[in-house]
C-alpha cells in the first residue's frame, strides 16, 4: 500500500478503494466525519429537552456558537497536530476529546457544563474532520481524491437525515442524555479501531511543532466576535463587531504566513494571483453566500409558506442529499470534465442564491425545492475537484496545511455568513415581522449575498482554469 499519491497510475474506479486495501482505514475515516456531522444535528432537535431539565434558555444559541468555535481552532491547527504526533496519534487525540465533550454534556447538571462539553465536542470533530482531509491526501493515491472526497459527502447527507432523528428519538423518551453517551461510544469505538487499522505508511510524525498560542489567540477572537455579531440586535454594533472579526482573521492570517516553520495555512493562501488562493477564496466566499439558506429557510418557509417545521427541515436537508448525489454522481469526471463540472457547480450555487429571495418572498414552494437542490448540487460538483487542485497547487512541504486548511476556511465562512445575514435579516426588520415585511426580509438575506457569490464564482472559474 503505497502512500505516494501518484504510485498508481491510471483511472481509480469505485472498486479500487477495495482492491488496493484502502477500505477498511477509509471506514475509520467516514466514522469521524459521521460523529462530527449526525452530532451537530442531533443538538438540534435534543437541545430543547435538555433545556426543560436544566435550564439555560439564553444561552442555547451558544450551545451552536462553542462547537463551531472549537471546530474552527482545532481545524486549524490539526496540519500542525498530524505533523508533530503523527495522524494515528492525532486521530486518537481528537476521538479521546470529542468523547469527552459527549461525556460532559451527558452529565450536565447546568447550561455551563453543557457549554463546555460542546466546546470540547467541536475541538475533537473539528480535528477529526481536517485531519480526515490531511490523512486522504498522504494515505490514498491522488486520482482517487474526487471520489473518496464524494463518498465523505454522502456520509454528510445521511447525517443530516439521521442526526435530526437519533437526537428526537431519545429526547421523546425522556433520554436526551443517552444520544451524547451514543456518539462518546462510537468516539471511544474509533480511538480504539485507528492503531490497527490505520496505515503507519504516511501516518507518521513529520518534525515537532510550536503550539501557536498567538494565532490561536487571534483566530478565537475572530470567531468570537463573529459570533457575537450575530446576537447583536443594534445592526452598526453588529457590523462593528462583524468588521473587528474580520479584521482580526485578517490579523492571524498576516501572522501565519511570517512564519518560515510551523505555519497552519499554506504560504499564499486567498492570494487571487495563484490557483491555491483562488481555491480558498472560492471557498470562503461561496460558503458565506450560501448559509442564508440554512438559518432562515425554515423560519422563511414556516411563516410565508406555512410550511410545518418537520417539513422544512427537511427541505433544507434536501440541500445537503443534493450536494452528496453531486459527488458521488460526478466524482469519477475525467480531467477534462473536471474543468467544466467546477465550473457549473460554481455557476448552480450562485444563480440559485440569486432567485431564492424572490422564490422565498413569492413561490411557488416547489420551486424552492429546486433552487435548494440546485446549490447543494453545485457544491456537490465542485467540492472534492476544488480541494483537489488546491492541494495539488500547493508545494509538497504544505499539502498538510493546505488539506486541513480548506474545511476550516469553510466552517469560518459558515460562522461569518450566519452573521451577516443576521446583520441584514434585523436591518430588513426580522424581529416581529410579518407579512410584507417578512417578504422583504426573504429578499434581502438573499439578495444581499449574490455579490458575494459572484466572487466565489469567479474565483472558481480562475481555478478550473488552470
Amino acid at each position: 500500500m503505497s502512500a505516494d499519491p501518484d504510485a498508481q497510475a491510471g483511472k481509480a474506479g469505485w472498486a479500487e478503494i477495495v482492491r488496493t486495501g484502502h477500505l477498511p482505514q477509509y471506514a475509520l475515516l467516514c466514522l469521524g466525519i459521521w460523529l462530527h456531522a449526525a452530532d451537530s444535528l442531533l443538538v438540534a432537535t435534543a437541545m430543547p429537552a435538555a433545556v426543560a431539565d436544566i435550564g439555560g434558555d439564553r444561552l442555547v444559541s451558544w450551545t451552536f456558537s462553542l462547537y463551531m468555535l472549537g471546530s474552527i481552532l482545532s481545524g486549524a491547527g490539526a496540519a500542525l497536530a498530524a505533523g508533530s504526533m503523527g495522524l494515528r496519534r492525532a486521530f486518537i487525540l481528537a476521538a479521546l476529546v470529542y468523547a469527552a465533550g459527549c461525556a460532559a454534556s451527558a452529565l450536565a447538571p447546568s447550561m455551563i457544563v453543557m457549554l463546555a462539553g460542546r466546546l470540547a465536542q467541536g475541538l475533537g470533530g473539528g480535528l477529526l474532520v481536517a485531519l480526515t482531509y490531511v490523512a486522504i491526501h498522504r494515505l490514498f493515491p491522488r486520482q482517487m481524491w474526487p471520489r473518496l472526497i464524494g463518498l465523505m459527502s454522502a456520509v454528510w447527507g445521511v447525517s443530516a437525515f439521521c442526526g435530526p432523528l437519533i437526537g428526537g428519538f431519545f429526547a421523546d423518551l425522556g433520554l436526551w442524555r443517552w444520544g451524547f453517551w451514543s456518539f462518546a461510544l462510537q468516539a471511544m469505538a474509533l480511538a480504539v479501531l485507528v492503531p490497527a487499522f490505520m496505515s503507519p505508511v504516511g501516518a507518521q510524525a513529520l518534525t515537532p511543532q510550536r503550539f501557536p498560542l498567538q494565532r490561536l489567540t487571534l483566530l478565537t477572537g475572530a470567531v468570537l466576535l463573529v459570533a457575537a455579531a450575530g446576537l447583536e440586535g443594534a445592526a452598526w454594533r453588529a457590523l462593528l463587531m462583524a468588521a473587528a472579526g474580520a479584521g482580526l482573521f485578517v490579523a492571524f492570517l498576516a501572522s501565519d504566513a511570517r512564519r518560515t516553520a510551523d505555519r497552519m495555512f499554506p504560504r499564499r493562501a486567498f492570494d487571487p494571483r495563484t490557483t491555491l488562493g483562488a481555491g480558498f477564496i472560492a471557498n470562503l466566499a461561496l460558503g458565506t453566500a450560501a448559509i442564508s439558506f440554512t438559518v432562515y429557510g425554515p423560519f422563511l418557509l414556516n411563516r410565508i409558506h406555512g410550511v410545518p417545521a418537520l417539513g422544512a427541515g427537511y427541505i433544507i436537508a434536501a440541500e445537503s442529499v443534493a450536494w452528496s448525489t453531486a459527488a458521488v454522481a460526478l466524482a469519477g469526471a475525467g480531467e477534462a470534465a473536471e474543468r467544466w463540472v467546477i465550473r457549473t457547480g460554481a455557476l448552480a450555487i450562485m444563480l440559485a442564491i440569486a432567485v431564492l429571495g424572490p422564490l422565498m418572498a413569492e413561490g411557488p414552494l416547489w420551486a424552492i425545492v429546486l433552487a435548494a437542490l440546485a446549490q447543494g448540487a453545485g457544491f456537490g460538483m465542485l467540492w472534492g475537484f476544488l480541494i483537489r487542485r488546491v492541494v495539488a497547487a500547493a508545494s509538497a512541504a504544505e499539502r498538510d496545511q493546505a488539506s486541513a486548511a480548506m474545511p476550516t476556511v469553510q466552517q469560518v465562512a459558515f460562522a461569518l455568513g450566519a452573521a451577516l445575514s443576521g446583520i441584514v435579516a434585523n436591518m430588513a426588520g426580522f424581529a416581529g415581522a410579518n407579512g410584507a415585511a417578512m417578504h422583504d426580509v426573504a429578499i434581502w438575506v438573499f439578495a444581499a449575498f449574490v455579490p458575494l457569490a459572484a466572487l466565489g464564482a469567479a474565483a472558481a472559474w480562475r481555478v478550473a482554469r488552470d
